[in-house]
């Protein structure tokens, strides 16, 4: 097949990844809606596999599909990075026609990804995940998930209230508005208390690309370091003939710079990404990526970190681990981090990867990415918010979507008496309480059978001197499972009278035992 094909068939490939991964994500709030897991990217993702299973200390069958990744490196190289990714095909495309080509960019900045992915491995050996933040996959999708998707919609559905205002354009509007809008924009609300900070990180990756093209896939991506050290053993590599005219073409367009003129145009198969670019560009096809046997493994570059460079990041990242190892949520949990369902059955923050899956199908936005709320070791996990959002009594979708397991796989009516959180009562800001307002609210709302919230009379006197008689609320801790519902419906303006608070480190899990 000729390089130029190849090319094509690549980029065909990306858009097909890409609109595949943009399918799953609009497709995850609709479960079982589609053939396909929600999480397909993230079980063919070796680096989560990897930390979630160290961290663990399990093997989680559902990521296994990670090996196909490690073999697919080992036959052809860095193949994902360049025609799959989701991540590095948005880098690909928007880098800017006039972006560097990394000439100003030591070489030796391409050891960081491979330092970066020790420091991954290594403190998920010793539990922690903190640092799997820097996966693309989980990147791309927490901003999509935080800012982009619902920046974007709050975009398009104010161009579609200007377009209301003239009457002649309803029909066509109803039409849009149910048939694409509503499928698209299912269960997104703009309310993401990290967005921000989540755009922010995702900026500064896409504006790396302005130093160098594909600065974040060259340099710093520790899934490209992992897998590039697999790649350093596949079976189709690079090579150039003896046709080569040295005219440099491909040294100039290679987009991760890997290509060495001073080496009559090698490249290092760890470094290549097999996007054809140097074959297909090549005036005297001069350039092809034939099998290698018997098998071994490409020499030694000098950016390669050296033994004492991996063993010094896994000494930082240990240092690192046991740093965050005294932060105080360490001894006890912050009273407003409420996890998702079943969490507390499970060593959650262990087994969190960070990738905004439960955050994405949420029906009420109540799950959201918390920033310092817990400490840095639990930055952009997921927490409760109830105010923003209850947990849904009837919806089990986030534990449907964990690829990971930290939240288990428990059924709905086992989700229903798992408690998460306890309700309490402020009772100076509670208008039964406190004013002697007639309020009934978080009774009403409570959605158990068995109503974790109760009220009890009292006989209160007027400024008159008429005597009337008030109920007041108060909570059966013995049934309320922290969903929310009450904190989120309450009247009080600002800060809820009523509030989900963490369970006491004593407090039964499962109602009803």
């Amino acid at each position: 097949m000729k390089a130029a094909t190849i090319r094509k068939a690549r980029q065909v490939n990306q858009i097909a990844f890409f609109a595949l991964f943009m399918y799953l994500f609009v497709q995850a709030v609709y479960l079982g809606a589609s053939p396909l897991e929600s999480d397909l990217f993230y079980r063919l993702d070796p680096l989560i596999a990897a930390t979630a299973m160290l961290a663990g200390r399990t093997l989680i069958a559902g990521l296994l599909y990670a090996l196909i990744n490690i073999v697919a490196a080992l036959v052809f190289g860095r193949v994902w990075c360049g025609w799959v990714c989701p991540m590095g095909s948005v880098l690909n495309w928007i880098s800017p026609k006039n972006a560097r080509k990394g000439e100003k960019v030591s070489d030796r900045w391409r050891t960081v990804k491979y330092l970066a992915f020790a420091i991954l491995i290594t403190a998920a050996a010793l539990g922690n995940q903190t640092g799997v933040i820097a996966d693309p996959i989980a990147i791309l999708t927490r901003t999509m998930t935080t800012a982009i998707w619902p920046a974007l919609r709050t975009a398009v559905f104010g161009v579609e209230g200007f377009l209301y205002q003239f009457d002649f354009m309803w029909p066509v509007l109803d039409v849009v508005h149910g048939k694409v809008l509503l499928p698209l924009f299912q269960g997104i609300e703009s309310v993401f208390t990290a967005a921000i900070p989540i755009f922010l990180l995702f900026g500064v990756i896409m504006g790396l690309n302005w130093i160098a093209e594909r600065f974040w896939c060259r340099y710093l991506c520790p899934l490209g370091g992992m897998l590039g050290i697999f790649s350093r053993g596949a079976i189709l590599r690079r090579e150039v003939s003896e046709a080569c005219t040295d005219c440099g073409l491909c040294a100039r367009n290679c987009p991760t710079g890997t290509i060495d003129k001073t080496r009559g145009y090698a490249s290092d198969p760890a470094e290549c990404i097999y996007c054809y670019d140097c074959a297909a560009d090549c005036p005297v096809s001069a350039i092809s990526f034939p099998a290698h046997f018997p098998l071994h493994w490409a020499q030694k570059q000098a950016y390669d970190p050296a033994r004492r460079d991996v063993l010094r990041s896994a000494v930082g990242a240990a240092a690192g681990v046991s740093l965050l190892g005294v932060e105080t949520i360490t001894r006890r949990e912050p009273e407003r981090m409420i996890r998702p369902p079943g969490a507390t059955l499970t060593d959650f923050t262990t087994l969190c990867m960070r990738c905004g899956e439960c955050v994405r199908v949420c029906p009420t936005q109540g799950l959201q990415p918390s920033l310092l709320e817990g400490g840095l070791q639990n930055l952009f996990t997921p927490r409760l918010v109830p105010r923003l959002g209850q947990c849904s009594f009837t919806c089990s979708a986030c534990i449907a979507v964990c690829p990971t397991g930290a939240i288990p796989p428990i059924t709905l009516e086992e989700k229903q008496r798992t408690a998460i959180g306890l309700a309490s009562i402020d009772q100076d800001r509670c208008l039964a309480w406190g004013y002697d307002t007639i309020c009934s609210v978080c009774e009403e709302i409570c959605p158990l059978a068995e109503k974790a919230i109760r009220q009890e009379e009292r006989e209160v006197t007027d400024l008159n001197g008429n005597t009337f008689t008030i109920k007041l609320p108060y909570v059966l801790r013995e049934l309320c499972i922290g969903c929310g519902a009450c904190e989120y419906h309450c009247p009080a303006g600002g800060e809820a009278a009523i509030q989900v608070k963490s369970l006491p480190s004593n407090e039964v899990v499962i109602r009803g035992i």
